[in-house]
């Protein structure tokens, strides 16, 4: 967990302007289509990098996984793009409130055995 909360928050701080384009081409394809099938193949990429995190921590938990990745990587995508908007307009606690966040996250989702009903 304190690596992959590290490596996040390295990413946020050293390549924040790259993130920041990739959210506005991400965007950008919901009005044109040039680029939808590239992003569409980036971000299931990145969904399933999280899902081999996720299922890494599932492993030394002992616990089965209860979300499928689409949503576990909505949830994560979602806190690192929030962290990004405020570190990028300089507030000094976005990358830790986005560590906290991400741990509680994962806890939650570590700590459930079985799908919701």
């Amino acid at each position: 967990m304190t690596g992959f909360l590290a490596a996040l928050a390295q990413t946020m701080r050293d390549e924040a302007h790259m993130h920041r384009l990739w959210y506005d081409i991400r965007s950008q394809t919901l009005f044109e289509t040039a680029f939808r099938a590239d992003v569409a193949e980036l971000d299931k990429s990145l969904e399933d990098m999280i899902w081999r995190i996720m299922c890494r921590f599932a492993e030394l938990t002992g616990k089965p996984q209860s979300m499928p990745p689409s949503a576990i990587y909505a949830m994560i995508d979602g806190l690192f793009q929030q962290c990004l908007l405020k570190h990028l307009s300089g507030d000094p606690r976005a990358i830790g409130q986005m560590q906290a966040d991400v741990r509680l996250v994962i806890s939650k989702i570590t700590s459930s055995s079985a799908p919701p009903a």
